[in-house]
């Protein structure tokens, strides 16, 4: 792809990490009672639906124009 080896070796450390953090979720919510995990996918349902919705109030954006030099 011809990208600088720093910027892959970045990325990778990058994949790892969040992999690493993954791994420790998944063992984590394995060790629960049945009865947690079920209020933890419930809890998650909930909050995929609400950040899927359409009624995002969007932050009023400006544009800043560089003042004229003369």
């Amino acid at each position: 792809m011809g990208a600088a080896e720093f910027v892959t070796t970045a990325l990778t450390a990058q994949i790892t990490a969040y992999q690493r953090v993954i791994d420790r979720m998944t063992t984590h919510l394995a060790s629960l009672p049945a009865s947690e995990r079920a209020q933890i996918e419930e809890a998650s349902t909930v909050l995929r639906k609400a950040r899927a919705g359409d009624n995002h109030t969007l932050l009023p954006l400006t544009t800043a124009r560089p003042k004229d030099p003369r």
